[in-house]
């Protein structure tokens, strides 16, 4: 014969959750003061909702100071706010002035680059050997029917 058990869950009220969530982001917000970037991020991602744009922008300028760059991208799209574009600019004109093209291209199209930027690179990888079909397709994506 086994007795008869009756196991009682008692859930958390609605009202419990919100305010567990808003705890755990008041701490991640402690923790962004403090340098410690991923535990903030993990926790801000979890509660998107609840952030505040000024948290996600005080994340990216902090991913952005350790050249965490994909970080502070994903977090900009998570938090809605705009991409740094002059931060992706400037980093690409540095690849390009360490002749690092494939850098340079993905850091100007992430921030929408000018016609300008583009020209400078197609003239950078016309200098350099073995590149000019590179030169060509970069040329037609993002410089013919521009001008």
């Amino acid at each position: 014969m086994t007795p008869d058990v009756t196991v009682t869950t008692c859930p958390l009220s609605r009202g419990a959750h919100a305010h567990r969530a808003q705890s755990e982001v008041l701490v991640a917000r402690r923790y962004l003061d403090h340098g410690f970037l991923d535990v903030a991020r993990r926790i801000f991602m979890r509660h998107v909702p609840l952030v505040a744009a000024e948290d996600w922008a005080r994340l990216v300028e902090r991913l952005l100071q350790r050249d965490r760059v994909a970080d502070a991208v994903a977090a900009c799209q998570a938090g809605g706010l705009p991409l740094p574009q002059e931060r992706l600019l400037a980093l690409g004109d540095d690849h390009v002035r360490r002749r690092d093209v494939h850098a340079a291209i993905h850091y100007y199209e992430l921030a929408s680059a000018d016609a300008e930027r583009w020209a400078n690179l197609v003239d950078l990888l016309a200098r350099l050997p073995g590149h000019e079909l590179h030169a060509m397709q970069v040329a037609q994506r993002h410089l013919v029917g521009q001008a």
